[in-house]
């Protein structure tokens, strides 16, 4: 171990020479530099790296890279490399939501003050302020800055590709996003969080044979992906194809959320209710008021009342809940406050509703970020829907199903889903449907 800190920088120094490539004094300089001189500390921050800590969902994973990281600064208080890394697994962590709390996001500036102090022109160093910048102010442009000064540093590193691909799709630039992230899948075949979000720039244009092209390439060697299940009932269903959900249900992979959404699709409500209560009383639930807002259409649709209210008051409970842990305009309280909008719509509290969702909108809007800037003007839409409201649902859907968007806005899926049924007879429904598949 003590050795192979001195060895990469000796390898990359030979790689040059053999390929004839000449390196200025500053590049010399930085492949020989080692990065720490505890062995155990780079031992810690090696098992951080193998977690995968970039930007991901994965609670135990992004848990695991913190914990990792924190061992290895504290065996090595200036192992400003570690440090960088810490600062943005916990920005990761605040952004997905996993901890949404002021306290996390202290604790990433915290690191990235610690990683500037120590390397201010590191390449990871810009690469974890552009992560704060993003998940902690919501500067993209800023975070794109510090992301293409890191690439300048380290132009073949597949984290800072695959960062700069976020932040080109959170501007609204989706050629250079999805580029970008078929750059990071070219430079790292096997790793998921590129591929699941080059499928996602595909379903956002629209491209769905593309999107299950690089579907089908990730469950060729995680055939059980969960995330990639997901992706691959969406596309399906954007495609009007139900037929081909059978293969999507019987994975092992397929969690009670995929399946109760396809039931539920398939107008089987008491079979979606099943499933989805059954998910509900598992210890492993991961999106519990995604269950619930499912659980109250399909009891709705099933004609059980008082079950679908039930399951109403709980999802309102829940979000409820999660809001008081939280900063009041962080970007992680949009999907709460359309949640409780979702929440009232289905206890038929109209003015609760319209306001939650309106809230949501107002902490997201489209105008600064159109990748989930839609999302929250669907909410609304669908909000609208739950009321019965086609005056107010309606343009909003014919406005997303002209633009780019991470939504379920399409001819087919209006045609199946059942949360637009208060208002499918509408004529201008209808002709939304009605139109070619993209």
């Amino acid at each position: 171990m003590t050795d192979t800190l001195s060895l990469q920088g000796e390898l990359a120094v030979e790689i040059a020479r053999e390929l004839r490539a000449t390196l200025t004094p500053q590049e010399k300089e930085r492949v020989e530099a080692k990065p720490t001189n505890n062995t155990a500390a780079y031992e810690a921050y090696l098992r951080g790296r193998a977690f995968g800590s970039g930007v991901t969902n994965d609670r135990l994973r992004t848990e695991g890279a913190i914990r990792s990281y924190q061992e290895a600064v504290k065996l090595d208080p200036d192992f400003a490399l570690a440090w960088a890394r810490l600062s943005y697994a916990q920005s990761s962590f605040y952004w997905a939501a996993l901890d949404p709390s002021p306290a996390r996001l202290a604790a990433a500036k915290d690191a990235l003050d610690r990683a500037r102090a120590l390397a201010p022109e590191l390449p990871e160093t810009h690469l974890a302020l552009g992560y704060y910048r993003s998940f902690g102010n919501r500067d993209f442009t800023g975070a794109l800055a510090e992301f293409q000064q890191a690439e300048q540093g380290l132009p073949n590193n597949v984290d800072i590709v695959y960062a700069i691909g976020l932040m080109q799709r959170r501007l609204g630039h989706w050629d250079e996003a999805t580029a970008a992230m078929r750059r990071a899948v070219e430079l790292d075949p096997r790793n998921i969080d590129a591929y699941t979000n080059l499928v996602a720039n595909y379903l956002v244009v629209r491209r769905f044979p593309d999107a299950l092209g690089v579907i089908n390439n990730l469950l060729a060697f995680d055939p059980t992906n969960t995330n990639a299940l997901w992706f691959k009932a969406y596309a399906l269903c954007a495609m009007g194809n139900l037929d081909a959900l059978d293969s999507v249900i019987t994975n092992p992979g397929a969690n009670a959320a995929i399946r109760g959404d396809v039931a539920l699709k398939r107008r089987r409500y008491t079979e979606a209710a099943e499933i989805l209560t059954k998910g509900l009383n598992e210890k492993s639930i991961e999106d519990k008021k995604a269950l619930l807002l499912m659980l109250g259409l399909a009891q709705q649709h099933a004609g059980n009342v008082a079950a679908a209210r039930a399951a109403y008051q709980e999802l309102a409970r829940e979000c409820q809940r999660e809001l008081e842990k939280i900063a009041p305009d962080s970007l992680p309280a949009t999907d709460l406050h359309a949640g409780l909008g979702h929440a009232y719509a289905g206890l038929g509290d109209a003015a609760s509703a319209i306001r939650e969702g309106q809230k949501s909108i107002a902490i997201d809007p489209t105008s600064s970020d159109p990748f989930e800037g839609p999302i929250q003007e669907e909410s609304m839409a669908e909000i609208y829907a739950m009321l019965g409201d086609a005056d107010h649902a309606i343009p909003i859907l014919q406005r997303l199903i002209k633009i780019p968007s991470f939504t379920a806005i399409t001819p087919a899926l209006l045609r199946i889903s059942t949360i637009w049924d208060p208002i499918r007879n509408d004529p201008r429904f209808q002709e939304l449907v009605a139109e070619k598949k993209p």
